[in-house]
């Protein structure tokens, strides 16, 4: 009852987010501005509620949500109804509802807050804590995202054409490598939760990558990319949100993953030089046969 308590207010604070987004955006008319008005002013009372219930986690979910909110408004809004329009939208949702149920299996109350944000608040003065919560735990990701949805209002505005199937295929392969990832990662939690040694997750796709989840992610961006390229090739320059997706997760998420995780595995040193960083692949000992 405590978890659905606490989800039901995270879900309500998104709503008054959306609203207040929709109180600053409604009037204006350029669909890119609209969209990226409505995506700073929810984000700003997204943070809010955070700084009230002093969990940054309250934004955890919103970049995952936000995106299929954002989507369905933007393609109602252009009337984009044709065939590839409506499938493309429900592949591209498939991936947010998917990332946003995990979200929701993971998340246990208002107790739990991500481990980065932890640290990070242990290791910074207020003001230095209050700078880097709000740029980079919440804006940070929302500018990013954002830039990987501008491909979006091309789809919406332009349609697409067979070619574009690549695209969504790429998506859903992301998603199905963010769907095996987490499923393994829960179930290998579950079975390991009386090991005293910490050993390293070997499960599945864990098994080829050190992060497959990161794989996927940034699978799905390149992908939503795709889609654009093949019928709008001069809007070649909206690349720049799947470019920003893999640099924050090859910069920021990754080493902060591996070097926690050379602190809480045992094995983790012998996993890491064995094993691929995102790609999936043989281990590096087979590839030497």
């Amino acid at each position: 009852m405590k978890k659905f308590r606490d989800l039901t207010i995270i879900f309500l604070i998104y709503i008054c987010a959306y609203g207040a987004g929709y109180g600053a955006c409604f009037w204006l008319e350029n669909a890119i501005l609209k969209m990226f008005v409505f995506d700073v002013a929810a984000t700003l009372v997204t943070f809010v509620f955070s700084l009230i219930f002093h969990n940054s986690s309250v934004y955890d979910a919103y970049w995952s949500l936000t995106p299929m909110v954002m989507s369905i408004w933007l393609f109602v809004e252009a009337k984009a109804f044709s065939v590839w329009q409506i499938l493309f939208l429900v592949v591209f949702n498939v991936w947010s509802l998917r990332l946003t149920v995990n979200w929701m299996i993971v998340f246990t109350d208002f107790s739990y807050e991500d481990w980065r944000y932890k640290k990070y608040r242990a290791e910074h003065g207020k003001f230095m804590w209050f700078i880097l919560n709000f740029f980079g735990i919440h804006f940070m990701p929302t500018f990013i995202v954002f830039a990987g949805m501008l491909p979006l209002f091309k789809i919406a505005e332009q349609g697409m054409n067979v070619l574009s199937l690549i695209g969504m295929a790429v998506i859903l392969l992301g998603t199905a490598f963010e769907f095996f990832a987490d499923r393994q990662m829960h179930r290998f939690l579950k079975l390991s939760k009386d090991d005293t040694e910490k050993r390293t997750c070997r499960i599945g796709l864990w098994n080829y990558s050190r992060h497959p989840n990161y794989l996927g992610e940034i699978t799905v961006w390149w992908g939503v990319y795709l889609v654009m390229i093949t019928f709008a090739y001069n809007y070649w320059y909206f690349i720049v949100g799947a470019v920003a997706v893999t640099v924050l997760f090859n910069c920021v998420s990754i080493p902060l993953m591996e070097k926690r995780q050379l602190v809480r595995r045992s094995d983790y040193a012998e996993y890491r030089a064995t094993t691929s960083r995102m790609v999936i692949r043989p281990h590096k000992k087979q590839r030497a046969k």
